[in-house]
């Protein structure tokens, strides 16, 4: 069984990179380009990820358990791409969007220890992952959704859209953690890694997939560097202006 839903994820994956890949050459040269290409090589680090513990490249005994630590290969690269994409559609200052990924980084690397660590340790490291996984929730309700409303409605709606999908998604793979080998056992290990599948398959080719169906011109105003950069200049200056002893 957890062969079968690897190689399922497998597939979902690469027919999502071949059609985010065409996707990304039939809008080359124009503007939101990047968000198909963005969603290809998510799709594509995904699959190869996927491939190599198919192989069991990635797969090792630990504890009495046979631990995939690819999945964290993949979610360390895919994770924060996720979160930079749907920062630059809300016009999200880059130094959030840069602070947010951080965090996002810690967490995937603070679940890896957990699951490379044996009871009761392993609680501990998921419950600090935990808690950066919450940081990174609260700025997606907060600093993610208050830049959006600044943006047309169009790029508001999908970014809406969007963040509703990577808060509910993602919120399932703590549970799925506690719940599998790793934590209480209460699932098996095949049962685990459908859900990861599933999951890995919406938050991947799901999310690109509502991305790149809002349409060429929505993806052009999404990607308008000279917002991004306006926002930028603007929050360096408000800054210099507090800094200064003549204000």
């Amino acid at each position: 069984m957890t062969q079968f839903w690897l190689w399922i994820a497998f597939i979902g994956m690469v027919i999502g990179c071949i059609y985010f890949g065409l996707k990304a050459i039939a809008m080359r040269r124009k503007e939101g380009m990047e968000f198909p290409l963005e969603s290809f090589f998510i799709t594509l680090w995904a699959a190869a990820l996927y491939l190599t513990m198919i192989l069991g490249e990635t797969v090792t005994p630990i504890n009495g358990q046979t631990v995939y630590w690819g999945r964290y290969v993949d979610w360390a690269v895919t994770t924060p791409l996720l979160l930079l994409e749907i920062g630059v559609i809300a016009g999200l200052r880059p130094k959030l969007i840069a602070g947010v990924m951080g965090a996002d980084i810690f967490m995937i690397l603070t679940g890896l220890v957990a699951t490379l660590e044996a009871p009761p340790y392993n609680y501990l490291w998921w419950i600090i992952s935990s808690g950066a996984f919450l940081a990174i929730l609260g700025s997606l309700l907060t600093e993610y959704s208050a830049s959006a409303k600044s943006r047309n409605g169009r790029i508001n709606s999908l970014f809406q859209t969007l963040r509703n999908i990577l808060i509910l998604l993602w919120i399932c793979y703590p549970i799925v953690w506690i719940l599998g080998a790793e934590g209480f056992h209460v699932i098996s290990v095949g049962w685990e890694t459908l859900c990861y599948a599933v999951l890995d398959i919406c938050a991947k080719v799901g999310f690109g997939f509502v991305v790149v169906s809002a349409g060429n011109e929505t993806l052009a105003q999404a990607s308008n560097s000279d917002r991004i950069l306006e926002t930028a200049h603007s929050y360096i200056q408000r800054e210099e202006r507090e800094r200064s002893p003549y204000r």
